[in-house]
């Protein structure tokens, strides 16, 4: 209907409006309302509804994060948590209990460090790691957006999307979004110079990444196989002090053969 017409219908009630101290209105033969309780029921419908979309929006750069833009390259890692990893030494015993105060520094937005696990491969680096993002993203309060990246697979999406122009895995894209997150795992570096024991040294292409992201961080957690003199003779000093930032006293080592736990999270 018009509005014009609409205005024609609208009379005074003989009701009274408490809250508002106003005549009730009718349209027509309609029960009578207060026309000003009646625009502040549809303001808050409207805010609730761009609250709502604001809401989900902030999720999204937040707390959904590490499900939807993680790169893992184990898909089992999913299921790792603090309660399924099981020391069988002293070493991977303090790990955990180390891994436990770590996540809870996460916690707090404050505090800046990175955090290294170096050691003998099988040992549970990543499944610590992802335990400490996945701890941090549930408990965060004001939600904190974490990622998962396997370090080889960022890297060779970054370099498919040199010839695939519809790829999202751009360097600009992917830089981006790890140095936007608050809390960051660069799992496994160190993998991605080669799979030949007899590499030195990582491409520049992969060292020019890794130092803009690493660069422009300060709260990365880091898994690799690599000690410190082979950390330095593949990578150039700019990136390895990067990837030391802040690390004091939390550094992770694993040097004692231990069982796989990799094979604890499939159950």
């Amino acid at each position: 209907m018009d509005p014009l017409r609409v205005l024609e219908h609208i009379h005074d009630s003989n009701e009274f409006c408490e809250i508002h101290q106003q005549k009730k209105v009718s349209i027509g033969n309609s029960k009578p309302f207060c026309s000003t309780c009646q625009r502040e029921e549809m303001e808050r419908k409207e805010k609730a509804i761009v609250t709502a979309a604001s809401d989900r929006h902030h999720r999204r750069r937040t707390l959904e994060t590490l499900s939807k833009d993680s790169l893992v390259g184990d898909e089992t890692l999913w299921n790792a948590d603090f309660s399924n990893y099981i020391p069988d030494n002293y070493e991977t015993n303090d790990a955990l209990s180390k891994s436990k105060i770590l996540a809870a520094d996460y916690l707090n937005p404050e505090k800046k460090f990175n955090t290294l696990f170096t050691g003998l491969p099988g040992a549970g680096k990543s499944h610590l790691a992802m335990s400490i993002v996945k701890e941090v993203n549930e408990k965060a309060n004001p939600y904190m957006s974490c990622l998962f990246i396997s370090t080889v697979e960022l890297l060779r999406l970054i370099k498919d999307s040199i010839s695939n122009k519809e790829s999202k895995y751009t360097e600009e894209n992917m830089v981006r979004l790890l140095t936007r997150a608050d809390l960051l795992v660069l799992d496994d570096l160190g993998s991605e110079s080669s799979l030949k024991s007899d590499t030195t040294e990582s491409s520049e292409f992969n060292q020019r990444v890794l130092y803009a992201i690493l660069n422009s961080r300060n709260r990365t957690i880091i898994t690799t196989n690599l000690n410190s003199q082979k950390m330095n003779e593949i990578y150039n000093p700019k990136l390895v002090s990067r990837i030391h930032r802040a690390v004091e006293g939390k550094i992770i080592k694993f040097t004692e053969q231990t069982k796989d736990k990799r094979s604890k999270i499939f159950y």
